[in-house]
């Protein structure tokens, strides 16, 4: 018998949470396939938790980031919340899926257009000079059990 774990996965893109299981036996495999990485580093969020990150995240061009609540690092690239027993092992996590949403902001660049009036003698309306850029935060979106989305 296969013994699966639970994990949660955060698409940074979609900028959405869900739970998803695996293969117990085959962790790092499954783990690098949920992120899309093949280096991978932990960060600890608590005893018994932990976020398997890219490790060569930050090192790429980005859309968007994540920032974890008292960390002082962004973390580039889907995240894996494990959890993690008292021999350090990976486990289920523990804590529920909204309470780890909540310590994550996911970062993102919008782009605000800057328009000029054109008032002149043959011209008249308006056109883009140019682009503000501004980080816009959001938490993740915890979907339902067995989402795929």
């Amino acid at each position: 018998m296969t013994k699966t774990l639970t994990a949660y996965l955060v698409d940074v893109e979609k900028r959405t949470i869900r739970a998803v299981t695996f293969d117990a036996g085959n962790s790092l495999d499954e783990i690098r396939r949920h992120i899309g990485c093949r280096m991978i580093d932990m960060v600890r969020i608590d005893r018994s938790h932990s976020i398997v990150v890219d490790d060569n995240g930050l090192t790429d061009e980005l859309t968007c980031f994540t920032v974890l609540k008292d960390y002082p690092s962004p973390l580039a690239g889907n995240l894996l919340i494990v959890g993690n027993d008292a021999a350090g092992e990976t486990v289920s996590p523990r804590r529920p899926i909204e309470d780890i949403a909540g310590m994550l902001t996911i970062r993102f660049p919008v782009l605000s257009p800057t328009f000029e009036v054109l008032d002149g003698p043959v011209v008249f309306g308006s056109r883009v000079t140019g682009f503000e850029v501004t980080l816009k935060g959001v938490a993740p979106v915890v979907l339902p059990t067995g989402s795929a989305h």
